[in-house]
Order: structure tokens, then C-alpha cells, then sequence
């Protein structure tokens, strides 16, 4: 029994393409067969719907059936010019175009999946056509070498017919002697030669349909082609609108980055320029507090200085008692006739300095008062003498030189 043939749409009833991979179409039979099972469909053509899913899977899902389904494809596509769907959709209310819905990248995605489901439907369609025309050229070349040996057999016949009227047959006649064809014979050859006539005629005409058929199948595969072209060249061109739409955007979007980022890097550097006027003002104030207590010590340092001269004036006061001073005097000559100038001889023993407290192994005494500093401090208690003045030369009185109560402190 012949099986009847295929006219429903397959593709479309699993709402896939015709490059759909068999995985894309196990799932999609897998969503729809739950929708459309006749348990779950309320509607009246729920079973035959679904038998339909189930002959469009079977088909598909096999790849020798789904290749000789892909050869009848366009046919059916051309006998059902809109898509058709087993159920009804539902549209949305207020539902916005379709257009604002997708963005631009997926717009470009779904202009080129339709390139390439057009691409695929072409080489099906080309493959189709080539074949047909191939058979065709076939068929044509076959019916050019048939008329081309009837055309052989005519020419064959009427060397024959000459050689045998010509001058040589006619003077070898009496020589050779052949015998002529009965009226049979004659009949017969001309009868095949009607034959083979009306062979060529028909020959002739039906290698004239098959050129016709060939440039008409030449026209539709041409035809084809050129509506593919423009097909793909007006999709090239919204792709390249949208590419351009997309990098627009994304200029405009890295520009706004960018001036993000220089607003954050301005912010950043004012910042850190508020932190550096912070750390210098801190470092001004810490600075003009350290000076102040170097003021504040180098006062410490005079008053107790003064203290020392007082303490040694006082014991001075009391050395020289007896040689009735008034009152006053010995002050007076220390602070106004001692200049502290000439050697200062060094006085042994570990002390401190009554001007820096620091202690020293020896202190330098001064040979106008009994004023005791270490070295630093009396180089600066010390007039200096320019070099060009005139130096006066103070012969100190000799020295006893004794040692120290403290010789060993000072050397162990």
C-alpha cells in the first residue's frame, strides 16, 4: 500500500527552524507535548493535534527520514504561504511592538538566525534545482546522441543509395552482377526509414521541451539566488544600522566611564591636596610649637645661668668678706667688669653643666669669675675677637696642678 503523501509543515508544528539541531527539537516536542496532551487540552482537536506533534517527531527526530522530508520541504512551504499553528494564540493586552520589546543585539541575533534559516532553505532549494537540471542536462545530451545516430543511419543510407547509382556501379554492372530488392524489401526500408523520421520528430520536439524545461528551471534557481541576495543585503544593512546604533551607545556610554573616572581621579587629587595643605599647616604649627620651646628652653637655660652667676656671686660675696666690699661691689664687678675672655682653664671631675646639664668629664672655668660652663656652651658664653684687632695678652697666675678627687672616676 503506498503511504500518503506528507503536506503539513513539521517545522512548524514543533516551532522550530529547518537548521534546528535534533536536541532543540527533543525539547521543544518534550514543552509541547505537556500542552498539548489531550489529558491537559480541554479542545476538541486536543488528540489529533497531538498525534500530529507525534508524526512531526518521529520524522525529524530520524536523520534518513528528516533528510528525504527536507527534499518535499519547499514544496510544502509553497502550498502553505502563512505559518499555521495547532493552537490559537492569545494576544496580550496593551502589548508593545515588537520592535521595542528586543533590544539591538537581539535583533541582530534574530536577523541573523533568519540569514541562516534563509541560507538553509537556498542550498535546499539549489540542491533541488541542481539536481533537476542535472537530470535534465542528462536527459537532453541522451536525446542529442539518439538523434545524432538516427541522423548517422540517414547518412548511412543515402552514401549507400548514391554508391549504388553512381557511374562505377554502372559500368561494374555487367561484371558484377547484384541482385535487387523485392518490393518486400523496398517496403520495408521504407517503412523504417518513415519510422525512423518520425522517431527523429519526436525526438526532436521533446529535446526542445527538455531545453525549455532546463532554462526554466535556470530561471527560478537564478531567480532565487538574486531574491536570497537581496534578501541578505537588506538584513546586512539593519544589522549595520543596529551595529552602529550599538556602537553609538557604547561610545556614549564609555565617554560618560570616562568622565566618571576623571570626576572620581579630580576628587581623589583634591583630596589629596586638602590632605597635603592639612599635613603642611600641621607641620607649620608643629614647627612654630618647636620653636617655641626652643625658646622657651634656651629661657630656661638663661635663667639658670643667672641663677649661677647669683649662686656665685653670693659665695663669692661670702670669700670675700673680709675685705669689707660694699655692698653690691662684687656683683658689680662680675656683671659689668668680667667679660669672660682669655683661656679657661678646665676643671677635672665628672658634672654636670650648670648652663645645658650635660654631663661632661671636665668644665672650663672662667679666669675673670669663678663661672663654670662646659666647651659648647662656653664658646658661645665667650666674646669672639676679630682677627685683625689687637689682642691683649693676660698672663694667668700659675697653676698648681692637683689631682682631682675624682681622678679615677674620670679615667675608669
Amino acid at each position: 500500500m503506498v503511504p500518503s503523501p506528507i503536506t503539513e509543515d513539521y517545522y512548524m508544528v514543533l516551532k522550530v527552524g529547518q537548521t534546528a539541531a535534533p536536541e532543540l527539537i527533543i525539547r521543544s516536542y518534550k514543552r509541547l507535548a505537556l500542552e498539548l496532551h489531550p489529558d491537559r487540552n480541554a479542545k476538541h482537536d486536543a488528540t489529533e493535534a497531538f498525534q500530529l506533534l507525534g508524526r512531526a517527531y518521529e520524522t525529524l527526530k530520524d536523520e534518513s527520514k528528516r533528510q528525504a522530508y527536507d527534499l518535499i520541504y519547499p514544496s510544502i512551504r509553497r502550498s502553505f504561504p502563512f505559518p499555521r499553528t495547532t493552537q490559537t494564540p492569545r494576544p496580550s493586552p496593551a502589548s508593545p511592538p515588537q520592535s521595542e520589546v528586543l533590544s539591538e543585539a537581539a535583533q541582530i541575533d534574530a536577523l541573523q538566525k533568519s540569514k541562516q534559516e534563509r541560507g538553509a532553505r537556498w542550498w535546499t532549494k539549489k540542491n533541488a534545482l541542481d539536481s533537476s537540471i542535472f537530470e535534465l542536462q542528462r536527459n537532453i545530451r541522451r536525446l542529442e546522441q539518439e538523434i545524432k545516430n538516427l541522423d548517422s543511419i540517414v547518412a548511412a543510407e543515402a552514401a549507400t543509395e548514391a554508391h549504388k547509382n553512381s557511374w562505377g556501379t554502372w559500368l561494374l554492372s555487367p561484371i558484377y552482377r547484384k541482385a535487387e530488392d523485392s518490393e518486400e524489401e523496398k517496403a520495408r526500408k521504407d517503412r523504417e526509414r518513415q519510422e525512423r523520421r518520425i522517431e527523429k520528430d519526436m525526438k526532436e520536439r521533446r529535446l526542445e521541451s527538455k531545453k525549455a524545461e532546463l532554462r526554466k528551471q535556470e530561471g527560478l534557481l537564478t531567480k532565487a539566488k538574486e531574491d536570497v541576495d537581496a534578501a541578505d543585503g537588506v538584513e546586512n544593512g539593519k544589522i549595520r544600522v543596529l551595529q552602529k546604533i550599538i556602537s553609538t551607545r557604547e561610545n556614549r556610554e564609555r565617554q560618560e566611564r570616562e568622565k566618571i573616572e576623571r570626576d572620581r581621579l579630580a576628587r581623589i587629587w583634591q583630596q589629596q591636596q586638602e590632605e597635603r595643605e592639612k599635613q603642611n599647616r600641621e607641620a607649620a604649627e608643629a614647627l612654630k610649637r618647636q620653636q617655641a620651646e626652643e625658646r622657651k628652653r634656651h629661657e630656661e637655660q638663661i635663667r639658670k645661668l643667672q641663677k649661677i652667676i647669683d649662686d656665685d656671686i653670693s659665695n663669692s660675696r661670702r670669700l670675700y668678706a673680709h675685705l669689707n666690699l660694699p655692698e653690691g661691689s662684687t656683683r658689680q664687678a662680675y656683671t659689668s667688669n668680667c667679660c669672660h675672655d682669655g683661656w679657661w682653664p678646665k676643671v677635672q671631675g665628672r658634672r654636670a653643666c650648670p648652663v645645658c646639664d650635660e654631663v661632661w668629664t671636665y668644665l672650663l672655668q672662667c679666669p675673670g669669675c669663678i663661672m663654670k660652663a662646659c666647651p659648647r656652651c662656653q664658646s658661645a658664653i665667650r666674646p669672639r675677637i676679630p682677627r685683625n684687632a689687637a689682642r691683649t695678652v693676660r698672663r694667668d697666675p700659675p697653676r698648681v696642678r692637683t689631682p682631682s678627687p675624682n681622678f679615677y672616676d674620670d679615667y675608669y
